[in-house]
């Protein structure tokens, strides 16, 4: 123990005695370089200061587990502990008898993770892995850190958490409502994830069987639930956003947002979780609004869990197909097609979808039209037609009702395509699965509660000790550390 601090002692002298002494000669921007690398093996030694401290974890020659049996020592055994500052060798007493499991008292004291890797490496690691690929952040993290996470060691690590997300947020309490928020939105969509065929050398995570032909799209399901004040607009406030671009200051944000995805359980199951969420941010005073596009089978699924809810055609997939429409006949981005789009956008925002419908059709009757055209303009209001009775943006306008899916487009862009869609990206349904929930608890910014959770939780599944849920005294000293 004091050959220990006295090393500790003598590595803080040599950080003091650089900076009076070299780096005075150094540019600033090399004294902070260097000063990073002598910080971690400060905090190395620090680590190994505390480790003797706490000893091997020796309890006398015999210790009683917790099914009642008598386990003897047996002697010390040594581990690596994989930390930021990098690694560390644990000795630890071991205690076993003939046909019972073996102890290390230390283990459950400290909270020692089951692969070595510390919990803290573990969240700095994988905030990199869900934000880039595997390799970049493998990559970042070893130019920061005196320590190399091997690329299939980075992905167990993500692995790991996937049950673990789920949990957190089936016991995360409901969110706290503001009483101006009385709208609470609804939305869900999809996207295609490619499968793609496993590497030769598959780790853990990417060989599970998959149900999907290499090369082929596998549908996730991308759900939020939100509060948002009213919003009262006109037809024309909405076209000039909508069409010109033009920003609305006073435009309210989301609150208590919630974005989860799943690639694996299945729309039913994301939308029972979307039920959940919206039933925790809907008080006496809220109105329920559905958002969601064109397709059929979410309508139907999200209608059995929300019948009296308001359900809106999202008004951006509904700009698409009717720019679509208007580059039959003009060039993108030209001042004719954005006329074309903006006045049909009004009629739809001022409750005349049919009108405009059947304008689309005498183009289509009346016109010479090439083979192509026609089949674009079939297309639109094909479209239209069959979701008519959910464009009522007059209705909307006048409820300050939202009347687009930007927050679940986000949701989709920043949970698939963001990470999963990165050049050269080879997925299976668990290695995605774990990328998207893990994804999902930082864009909901839930990143440093979820890993308290998760440090927790380990500790109860690993070592039978279960703690409570708030913040303890060391997750004080954690956060004004942090």
């Amino acid at each position: 123990m004091d050959k220990g601090i006295a090393q500790l002692y003598s590595l803080v002298d040599e950080v003091f005695g650089f900076v009076r002494g070299p780096g005075q000669s150094m540019e600033i921007s090399e004294v902070e370089r260097s000063l990073l690398s002598m910080l971690m093996r400060v905090g190395r030694q620090a680590l190994i200061s505390y480790l003797d401290g706490k000893g091997a974890g020796y309890q006398g020659e015999e210790i009683v587990n917790a099914q009642g049996e008598r386990l003897p020592y047996v002697r010390d055994r040594k581990c690596a502990y994989r930390s930021v500052f990098g690694s560390i060798e644990i000795n630890r007493a071991y205690y076993q008898a003939k046909g019972a499991e073996g102890v290390f008292p230390l283990e459950g004291e400290i909270n020692l993770p089951a692969r070595g890797y510390s919990y803290f490496l573990q969240e700095i690691s994988s905030k990199l892995a869900v934000n880039g690929s595997y390799e970049k952040a493998s990559e970042v993290f070893a130019d920061i850190f005196p320590l190399d996470i091997p690329i299939r060691s980075l992905e167990r690590i993500v692995g790991d958490t996937c049950e673990d997300v789920s949990r957190y947020y089936e016991e995360k309490p409901a969110p706290e409502l503001e009483h101006e928020a009385i709208i609470t939105v609804a939305t869900v969509d999809k996207k295609g994830v490619v499968i793609r065929k496993p590497p030769s050398d598959a780790t853990v995570d990417t060989a599970c069987t998959d149900p999907n032909k290499p090369g082929k799209k596998k549908m996730s399901t991308e759900m939020s639930a939100y509060t948002i004040k009213r919003h009262i607009r006109t037809a024309d406030d909405v076209a000039g956003e909508m069409v010109e671009e033009k920003v609305s200051a006073l435009k309210p944000k989301p609150q208590t947002k919630l974005v989860w995805g799943s690639l694996s359980e299945g729309p039913e199951k994301t939308v029972a979780r979307l039920a959940e969420a919206i039933t925790e941010r809907l008080c006496w005073a809220s109105e329920l609004v559905c958002i969601l596009d064109g397709e059929k089978s979410l309508w139907r699924l999200v209608y059995q869990y929300f019948p009296m809810a308001f359900f809106v055609l999202d008004i951006f997939h509904v700009l698409e197909h009717v720019s679509e429409a208007a580059h039959c006949f003009y060039k993108e981005k030209s001042p004719e097609a954005k006329r074309f789009v903006r006045e049909r956008l009004r009629m739809l925002l001022t409750g005349n979808a049919g009108q405009m419908i059947g304008g689309l059709k005498q183009i289509l009757t009346k016109r010479s039209l090439s083979k192509t055209q026609k089949y674009t303009l079939n297309k639109v209001i094909g479209y239209l037609e069959r979701n008519k009775q959910h464009m009522r943006y007059d209705v909307c306008l006048e409820r300050g009702y939202p009347i687009g899916s930007g927050v679940i487009e986000g949701a989709c862009r920043n949970l698939i395509n963001d990470r999963l869609e990165l050049t050269g990206m080879r997925w299976t349904v668990q290695g995605a699965e774990s990328v998207i929930r893990l994804r999902a608890v930082y864009i909901n910014k839930d990143w440093k509660d979820f890993w308290r959770f998760r440090r927790k939780s380990e500790k109860g599944r690993l070592y039978g000790i279960l703690l409570k849920h708030e913040n303890d005294l060391r997750d004080e000293v954690m956060l004004k550390a942090a």
